[in-house]
């Protein structure tokens, strides 16, 4: 992909972002789909469900996820047909949105219904990035991370109360709500702090004057 920015004119190769423009269609569509069948498979288990609490769960984070496949798709459509700059960047802050919600709704879903994979899911996707590309990883992408950990640790904590105080709630769900819950809650912590102390020292947005064209 050819760059004309300054940046680029100088030597330096282009960002990250850049370079995951979509330049051939079927790179359009590749993430859309991928997100989409997961959207559908969440679907497909509230289907098959045999407690309502899991069938609601399921198909309500089916429903954004399918969301936000199609947002995906409208945005890498955008960034193929435009090739500019900011094209691109407003296609990686869709990426990392719909990635960031995907996530947190794994987390929290598998903890409502008591599968609490979730806390593996948060360790091996989320955790990395506090250590990995600390000079590459833009501003807006801690942010994100930081506000969702936020909204994962807040939710956490309230099912891990629920679990601890509701005599209603049956033993197997208030033994995952009150046990993996907090220990999530705690990791959620965590990487929320460290998010938002990174992001303080790291630039903001780039810098999309024109001519931004990413390629010809």
């Amino acid at each position: 992909m050819e760059t004309r920015n300054e940046d680029t004119a100088e030597g330096t190769p282009p960002p990250g972002w850049v370079l995951s423009t979509p330049t051939r269609h079927h790179e359009v569509w590749t993430l859309p789909v991928l997100v989409m069948l997961l959207a559908v498979l969440l679907v497909l288990a509230a289907a098959r469900f045999g407690e309502p609490l899991g069938a609601v769960v399921c198909a309500g984070s089916g429903t954004v996820v399918a969301a936000g496949a199609i947002a995906l798709a409208a945005a890498g459509r955008s960034a193929y047909a435009e090739q500019t700059m900011t094209a691109s960047w407003r296609l990686h802050v869709v990426r990392m949105t719909v990635g960031v919600t995907t996530a947190a709704i794994l987390a929290i879903g598998s903890l409502v219904v008591g599968l609490p994979f979730g806390v593996l899911f948060g360790a091996v996707g989320w955790i990395p990035m506090t250590f990995r590309f600390a000079r590459s990883v833009p501003r807006v992408d801690r942010l994100l991370v930081a506000w969702a950990s936020v909204f994962v640790a807040v939710a956490c904590t309230g099912l891990s109360v629920v679990g601890f105080t509701a005599p209603a709630v049956p033993d197997r769900l208030a033994a995952v709500w009150i046990g993996p819950g907090s220990l999530f809650a705690a990791l959620a912590v965590v990487m929320a702090v460290v998010q938002f102390a990174v992001a303080e020292r790291t630039a903001g947005a780039p810098p999309l004057s024109a001519p931004d064209r990413t390629a010809s």
